[in-house]
């Protein structure tokens, strides 16, 4: 079964890199800037990392009630907002007194934090999710076509995103932890040789040596998630990732 694995891998090609799209640089702050005590996903996280003169951050979006991209991780306000509610039932605003989460079309049109963004989708939906083309008006509204990479774990939602922002970067994000929504056929990219990506961004554990060099023979760009020791970023970057997503953007010094 893993020579059949390992066979498929060879099946993923990597779409040219779209003109004009940003350049990773070699970090990207995880959710913002939050060592200093910033809640993860904010506009004051982001505003940290610019101060800490970090380039680019990773930031995760979902959809409110009423149908805005915001910018929350969890599907529900236990852990950040202390109460039972689920986020797609609260509108945006109520989601933002809860838990300071801000709408995406406020972090693109800030100037105060690092300009070029890592943005999750957040979906788990198979057809039919408005997600990728409510964040595609947004990305639009704000003429920031130019400075956004979109990842997803769901490449049905990289494949949606595709068919209304063509040009901007996609990356699928890709982990090889046993959970009953990473399906195997996303541990093992099943679904990659059928959609156009450009990138992929591999949980840390499965990134080796041997795995850099598979890539780098296909012209498969990669970047690592999420590293925070200072020699493991600097060992992936001499292996060949392209970018790393840490909580430590700082690590390296400038970036």
């Amino acid at each position: 079964m893993n020579l059949f694995f390992d066979n498929y891998k060879r099946l993923i090609t990597a779409a040219p890199w779209p003109q004009g799209a940003l350049r990773l640089p070699r970090l990207q702050a995880h959710r913002g800037f939050c060592l200093d005590g910033a809640q993860e996903n904010t506009i004051e996280a982001f505003k940290a990392a610019r101060e800490k003169n970090v380039l680019m951050f990773e930031c995760d979006v979902r959809l409110s009630k009423d149908k805005i991209p915001i910018l929350f991780h969890d599907e529900d306000l236990k852990r950040i907002g202390n109460e039972n509610s689920l986020a797609v039932n609260l509108t945006a605003d109520e989601i933002f007194r809860k838990t300071n989460a801000p709408k995406l079309i406020d972090v693109l049109r800030n100037r105060e934090i690092p300009q070029m963004i890592n943005i999750e989708l957040k979906s788990r939906i198979v057809v039919d999710d408005p997600l990728e083309r409510k964040v595609s008006e947004v990305v639009k509204l704000a003429r920031a076509e130019n400075r956004v990479l979109f990842s997803s774990f769901n490449p049905f939602s990289l494949w949606r995103v595709s068919q209304y922002l063509p040009d901007v970067p996609r990356a699928l994000l890709v982990s090889s932890e046993e959970h009953p929504d990473n399906h195997i056929f996303l541990r093992k990219m099943l679904l990659a040789p059928m959609i156009d990506i450009h990138l992929l961004h591999l949980e840390q554990k499965m990134v080796t040596e041997k795995e850099i060099q598979f890539w780098k023979f296909k012209r498969m760009p990669v970047a690592v998630w999420t590293v925070n020791e200072k020699e493991s970023i600097e060992r992936f970057l001499k292996l060949g990732a392209v970018s790393v997503i840490t909580d430590t953007p700082t690590a390296l010094g400038s970036n």
